[in-house]
């Protein structure tokens, strides 16, 4: 069973020009099934052999690889073959790091990557997420909501 209970899937995805533009519904699916399955973790990459995808999904490995190179090819996903890596593109722009503890256990499972191409765009895609994390900690410390009284703590 996952750890995970969820998993944050934007409804902008219908809109998506990546998404929509795929030549089938099999591939939206595989894409789908990228954000969602219990394999997905916090850094977006994650180790993933295709006979547990065929298994997964239920389909065969041909149909499989077919859906998966459409999505490669509509720069969705980024595959390693050798490691068995699939980072899904663009994660942490749309599931950054919300606080410092969860953007630790991200970049922990980042230094865990095995693929050196794949570990080193998910790194500078982390960076860009976290530096746009903390620009908003610092904006809203910068607030006015965040002078009053009540944010203070009730001192004075």
């Amino acid at each position: 069973m996952s750890k995970r209970e969820f998993s944050k899937v934007s409804p902008a995805v219908w809109r998506s020009g990546r998404f929509t533009g795929l030549e089938c519904s099999t591939a939206q699916v595989l894409y789908l099934y990228f954000l969602t399955c219990e394999h997905q973790n916090s850094a977006g990459c994650f180790r993933l052999p295709d006979g547990y995808a065929c298994s997964d999904l239920g389909w065969d490995a041909a149909k499989y690889a077919a859906a998966r190179d459409k999505l490669i090819a509509a720069e969705l996903i980024t595959v390693d073959p050798g490691t068995a890596e699939i980072y899904v593109d663009r994660w942490l722009k749309h599931n950054p790091p919300m606080n410092e503890k969860h953007a630790l256990g991200t970049q922990r499972i980042i230094e865990n990557i095995e693929s050196d191409a794949i570990r080193e765009k998910v790194e500078a895609d982390f960076l860009e997420a976290d530096e746009a994390r903390s620009s908003k900690v610092v904006a809203l410390h910068s607030s006015a909501l965040a002078n009053t009284r009540i944010m203070r703590g009730g001192r004075g």
